[in-house]
């Protein structure tokens, strides 16, 4: 009699099942006892069922579990929950308007791709590990992924309005191989319903390799590349690869920052850059081996994209925050895509990017584009916006004997408005001359402007306004630093913002072209202090407000407003007798922001501070930033006064929200230190308050 098919009354522990050490294992981290088991082969009718290699299994199903034996039905194998037990989770009522509603956003999405907002790429690892039960009310982990990716992420951008149905969804599921289980879909509820179908299907089997899943999710990136698209590529595994692993580096262990898995990132953020944000989870117990979902998480920021590794543990809130986290790398770059008032997206321009870590170049090579003749007829000018004049002075080429300029043809660094690639001068040998230096450009196809030269020279206008005012700040702000008693010199940093100029040439395919130009500084040593919204390098990300609790900036605002001279000031001989601490040079962009706000009387704050701390050849050290932000607090109601990344008191409020005051930022604002420059304070702001143009025009009225 075989005794995988009788349903005798024989007891469930007379069934026999020969245990294997597998079994046993995927019983163990399933919460799944062994009568559950004898149980189900009693219980059930098998099923036909094939492994990898082709060979005859038989599956039963019982009581919420699958139970897999091998051809003779005696040996175990394996066991798992089956998908979505035990959690009830309704699909959405899909109304005959929102059907069609949904197949005229397919149509369209598939007709017009620049009509795509954003598309999303989700890779779910699906192995058997996935399987395990380890999760709160005994949930298996594919299960809370599914049920998380749901409600946290589906269901929660629809009921806010954060994603509509031109923001597109596709899901790989990885295991094996990969398998794309929805394909460019709107994020609408039929979405929800998709994705609740996953939850109640989805059985984890087999391996997790990485790179048929990667292959799959580069596929589904590059079938719209239109510019004005928001890219995120969301990958979430709970353990190491199942791949070959690459070559081993000189202390022995795989090598996953190269190989073919570093490659497949390599090209996708090289194609998209900043563009895209690629999210790396790794969803699993303490002490589980995530370095590889970090090594590929750190790849991005070398082309310019955004890159996160997070470590969810196995809880559910975890899992909700490493989503939260795709949302607002979603929302950022979405942000950064629209125009002005957010009415229509912008196209970023289609380029190549390199990574910043590669070889320096030597010399000229087909890499290079050359333009000829800066000392000759040729019209190839190099120049200098005058705050004198509010105008463009020509300058000579920095390096004597140069007389021709070179482009690199691929790009290394991308901001929010800007691309930057190499740039060098070249003598008449065809030698590079001169320091290195790199040229920036506009990063949308509205900036590029062929044959319109006041055009060329009105886009950079506004950059080198903006350095310039930093420029001025940053000088009061280290003549006020040097007064500490604590201040070092030639030790302790001080601040400096690039000095730069605007080199015109004539392209032979697009015309003239204005590049803005600037010293080069490390890109191993690249580094942002803080940014626009919020980030402050060595500090949490910026807290949740509190409900009906006052803003940072409001505290702030409030309290300077009650401030009298008197108030603000104390004597310099209470202060003489104090004890200084040391300055911390983390400490010193963080309060140079807070001092441009103050000093200012609360009108404007540089932030966004990126850069490089460099040493000099004597020793002496100095942070030396490029692309600052500023924004500006408008009394006449003025918006984006310093260009778009200028978010006004917005923009102010995200400092101050994640700003920790430190010992300098007090120290700074003392009496024997507040008199320098105090009867020009207000000259930093003279211009931007009478209109646009105005604040553009430059900074001729600072007399510092």
């Amino acid at each position: 009699m075989d005794v995988g098919t009788s349903h005798t009354s024989v007891g469930t522990t007379a069934v026999t099942v020969l245990s294997s050490h597998h079994g046993r294992l995927r019983r163990a981290q399933r919460l799944i006892e062994k009568r559950d088991l004898q149980a189900a082969k009693r219980n059930s009718t098998p099923v036909a069922s094939y492994n990898q290699r082709g060979e005859l299994n038989w599956k039963y199903t019982f009581a919420d579990i699958v139970y897999i034996t091998d051809s003779t039905k005696t040996r175990e194998i394996t066991s798992w929950a089956i998908p979505g037990a035990g959690l009830d989770v309704p699909k959405r009522l899909i109304t005959n308007e929102m059907e069609l509603a949904h197949k005229a956003a397919r149509q369209r999405n598939k007709a017009r791709l620049d009509s795509w907002t954003s598309h999303t790429v989700i890779v779910v690892d699906q192995s058997g590990s996935m399987r395990r039960t380890d999760m709160a009310g005994g949930a298996t982990r594919s299960d809370a992924v599914w049920l998380t990716l749901a409600l946290d992420f589906v269901a929660k951008h629809l009921v806010s309005g954060q994603s509509t149905d031109s923001d597109v969804v596709s899901v790989v599921s990885m295991n094996a191989s990969g398998v794309v289980l929805i394909d460019r879909m709107p994020h609408d509820w039929k979405l929800f319903n998709y994705v609740i179908d996953l939850l109640r299907s989805q059985e984890p089997c087999f391996e997790g390799n990485y790179i048929p899943a990667l292959d799959k999710a580069e596929e589904l990136l590059c079938l719209n590349m239109s510019g004005s698209c928001a890219l995120t590529l969301f990958f979430l595994s709970d353990g190491r690869p199942s791949d070959p692993p690459p070559p081993r580096t000189d202390t022995g262990n795989p090598n996953w920052s190269a190989g073919p898995m570093s490659e497949r990132i390599d090209r996708v953020c090289s194609r998209f850059g900043r563009r895209l944000s690629i999210v790396a989870v790794g969803f699993g117990g303490l002490g589980e081996d995530f370095s590889v979902l970090q090594a590929l998480a750190k790849r991005p920021i070398q082309f310019g994209s955004s890159g996160h590794f997070h470590a969810a543990t196995l809880d559910a809130e975890a899992l909700s925050q490493a989503f939260s986290s795709l949302t607002s790398s979603l929302n950022m770059t979405r942000t950064e895509l629209s125009r002005e008032g957010g009415s229509a997206l912008r196209s970023v321009r289609d380029v190549q990017r390199e990574a910043r870590d590669r070889v320096e170049d030597l010399g000229l090579t087909q890499a290079w584009l050359v333009y000829n003749g800066m000392n000759s007829w040729t019209p190839m000018i190099r120049l200098a916006w005058s705050t004198a004049r509010k105008d463009w002075d020509i300058l000579p080429p920095l390096a004597p004997g140069a007389v021709s300029v070179a482009l690199k043809k691929a790009y290394f660094g991308e901001g929010a408005e800007r691309l930057v690639r190499k740039f060098r001068e070249v003598d008449a040998e065809g030698e590079f001359v001169g320091p290195a230096l790199v040229a920036k450009e506009g990063r949308f196809m509205e900036d590029l402007v062929p044959g319109q030269g006041q055009m060329v020279y009105s886009f950079h206008r506004r950059f080198c306004d903006t350095q310039a005012r930093a420029q001025k700040l940053a000088e009061v702000f280290n003549e006020k630093l040097s007064k500490l008693p604590s201040f070092i010199p030639g030790v302790t940093p001080t601040i400096a913002f690039l000095e730069c100029a605007v080199y015109v040439v004539r392209d032979v395919n697009v015309g003239e072209i204005g590049v803005l130009v600037e010293k080069q500084l490390d890109p191993r040593a690249y580094k942002k202090w803080n940014d626009n919204a919020g980030f402050v390098d060595g500090q949490d990300a910026m807290a949740e407000q509190l409900p009906g609790a006052k803003t940072a900036l409001a505290i702030i605002e409030e309290s300077d407003d009650e401030e009298t001279d008197n108030s603000e000031e104390s004597s310099e001989s209470e202060h003489a007798t104090r004890a200084d601490p040391d300055i911390s040079v983390a400490d010193i962009p963080q309060a140079f922001s807070h001092f441009t706000y103050r000093y200012t009387k609360r009108r404007l704050l540089v932030c966004d501070l990126q850069g490089v701390l460099s040493v000099s050849d004597s020793g002496s050290s100095k942070f030396e930033f490029t692309d600052p932000v500023i924004h500006f607090c408008s009394r006449t109601g003025q918006r984006s006064v310093f260009g778009r990344t200028d978010r006004g008191k917005a923009g102010v409020s995200d400092f101050f929200r994640s700003h920790k005051c430190s010992a300098l930022c007090r120290m700074i604002n003392r009496t024997w230190i507040r008199k320098v420059g105090q009867e020009q304070r207000m000259q930093h702001v003279i211009g931007a308050e009478d209109g646009r143009q105005g604040a553009l025009s430059g900074i001729s009225n600072l007399a510092l």
